[in-house]
């Protein structure tokens, strides 16, 4: 009974607001223009209901198409989306295997700079003087250090 109490109590209150909004000129204006053109369509489809027909199948083959085109790019996302899943763990290979070669590459870098330093701190043949002096190591203009600061 409290629901049916509700129902009626918010009807009778949709009533009274539409009652008491007709006061105001501009909306019984508005009003009435809408009523009259609501009813001259009505008379227009009941003359022409083969017009309202076409127009409604018009309008369910937008919805249609509309929904069709929803469920083709939404499977189209999925696909991509289980494309993407086996993806990653061979992308995730390809990152590790090329960051391990950068690794390896900066190791074997250090590793030959290292023997270059071996190499030119030894003294030349026939001679007690080094191909680079000790000073050059110093001041790092062998190792790049220079040219950074």
């Amino acid at each position: 009974m409290a629901g049916s109490k509700f129902g009626k109590m918010v009807a009778i209150g949709a009533l009274a607001g539409a009652v008491i909004s007709m006061f105001d000129r501009n909306t019984r204006n508005s009003m009435m223009s809408s009523a009259k053109k609501l009813g001259a369509d009505v008379r227009y489809y009941a003359k022409n209901p083969d017009i309202l027909q076409w127009k409604v199948r018009d309008q369910v083959d937008k919805y249609k198409a509309l929904a069709d085109q929803f469920s083709s790019d939404k499977q189209y996302l999925t696909d991509k989306a289980a494309e993407l899943k086996e993806l990653t763990p061979t992308v995730k290979g390809l990152v590790e295997d090329t960051k391990e070669a950068f690794t390896d590459s900066k190791d074997m870098i250090m590793q030959a700079k290292d023997e270059y330093k071996d190499i030119a701190s030894k003294p030349l043949e026939g001679t007690d003087k080094t191909f680079v002096p000790e000073k050059a190591y110093e001041d790092g203009s062998v190792d790049g250090e220079a040219a950074k600061n």
